[in-house]
């Protein structure tokens, strides 16, 4: 009788199963790097983010430098400002070696980091275009950043002007009609409600509310966002 050899009829590893075992195994390895770099890609197209396996493949790059590639560090730096307020992008950076650390787009994009960590939005949005086409190749970044200005605002301001707020979110636009229907989907994807006067109503949140003061206290809009990525 003729044997048959067994056939392995388990489904195919998929890419984030298989750089947690090489990461778990082998993750000083620069053989693993074209995985790792395959999974950048992986997350840029399916709207993750793997903080963990993105810093180990910047940690490859500082211990094997002639493996560098720009391209591959600018999406995880563009995908750890996405992730803001957490501290991914913080600690994306200290992994740059210092001889690539000031080559672009690198400076470019902490400084766009910097401008939403310290609340200077309506400055963030024309920077943008000294990166755009870079940004444009991440989908999802403008939506991610805007998330992020929303909640720093929220914690700040019980009204803002509808004028105000489309400029800090990057909407101000030529037609006015569109910008007014771009602002209204963006409140009211937050809850947030129209008030007269081209005000917006900000529900109360335990952060934008009035308490009695301590002496000195007086939290600007910029230190609010810097609290923000401190907790």
């Amino acid at each position: 009788m003729d044997t048959c050899a067994m056939v392995d009829s388990s489904p195919p590893m998929d890419i984030e199963e298989e750089v947690t075992t090489l990461l778990q195994s082998r993750r000083y390895d620069p053989e693993i790097l074209p995985t790792l770099e395959a999974y950048v890609e992986h997350q840029v197209a399916t709207g993750t983010n793997d903080a963990m396996a993105n810093l180990a493949t910047l940690k490859l790059y500082q211990f094997y430098p002639a493996t560098y590639r720009t391209a591959v560090v600018s999406k995880i730096l563009i995908k750890a400002i996405m992730a803001l307020p957490s501290t991914d992008f913080l600690c994306a950076t200290y992994l740059i070696p210092a001889a690539t650390a000031e080559d672009e787009p690198i400076p470019a994009l902490a400084q766009l980091a910097s401008m939403l960590e310290t609340g200077r939005f309506e400055e963030f949005w024309p920077a943008t275009g000294a990166v755009r086409q870079l940004l444009d190749g991440v989908p999802g970044f403008d939506e991610a950043v805007r998330s992020f200005m929303l909640v720093v605002i929220g914690r700040t301001y019980k009204r803002v002007e509808r004028t105000v707020l489309a400029r800090l979110l990057g909407l101000e636009g030529v037609d006015e009609a569109a910008e007014e229907a771009a602002v209204e989907e963006v409140i009211k994807t937050v809850g947030w409600k129209a008030g007269e006067g081209g005000m917006v109503v900000v529900p109360g949140n335990g952060e934008n509310e009035e308490r009695a003061k301590t002496v000195g206290e007086q939290l600007t809009f910029r230190q609010v966002a810097f609290k923000m990525l401190r907790n």
